[in-house]
Order: structure tokens, then C-alpha cells, then sequence
């Protein structure tokens, strides 16, 4: 952690790096992971079904899951944008708070 004498802002902007890449790593990367995931519910469909109807439902579960993930992605894109201007916002204030005239 840098000394305050050290930071540019009043704020931690590598705190706010350090929390974008927690998100991705450990929620966004999981969530990904657990609704790609379809293993189970494609074996018991092989198990219990069928017929066309089964090969159409694992054939659209598995363009839902990576729908799902795509939109994941998205989202998180969007929470970056937005976490990025609130970012650029709170340096403007610093810098208005400390540029005497």
C-alpha cells in the first residue's frame, strides 16, 4: 500500500484494478464455468429420453448456456465502463479539490 505522500489521488485506483480482476477471476470466470457446464443434465437426458425431442432440447440448452455466458461477459464489460467513469469522476473532484487559483 502506498504512502499517502506517494498517491496521486485521494483514492486507490490500483485497488479499483485489483477489484475489477476479483470480480472476473472469481465470480464472472465461475458463473462462466457452472453454466457451461451441462455435463449432468445432457447424461441424464441420454438416460431417460428419447427421441428428437431430447436432441432438441440438449441442441438448445447448449446455445442457452453459451447465450448465458456470452451475456456474462457482457455484463461485466458494462460494471467495468461504469466502475471506469465513476473512476475519472473521482479524479476530476481530486483534482478540483487540490488546483488552487
Amino acid at each position: 500500500m502506498p504512502a499517502i505522500g506517494d498517491m496521486s489521488y485521494g483514492y486507490s485506483t490500483a485497488g479499483v484494478a485489483d477489484y475489477l480482476e476479483a470480480i472476473k477471476s472469481e465470480a464472472l470466470n465461475l458463473a462462466k464455468e457452472a453454466v457451461l457446464d451441462t455435463s449432468e443434465i445432457k447424461t441424464c437426458c441420454e438416460n431417460e429420453w428419447e427421441g428428437k425431442a431430447r436432441e432438441n432440447f440438449v441442441a438448445n440448452l447448449e446455445t442457452d448456456a453459451k447465450h448465458v455466458a456470452e451475456q456474462f461477459d457482457t455484463l461485466y464489460n458494462i460494471l467495468v465502463s461504469e466502475i471506469n467513469s465513476v473512476n475519472a469522476a473521482m479524479a476530476n473532484k481530486d483534482e478540483s479539490l487540490i488546483n488552487v487559483e
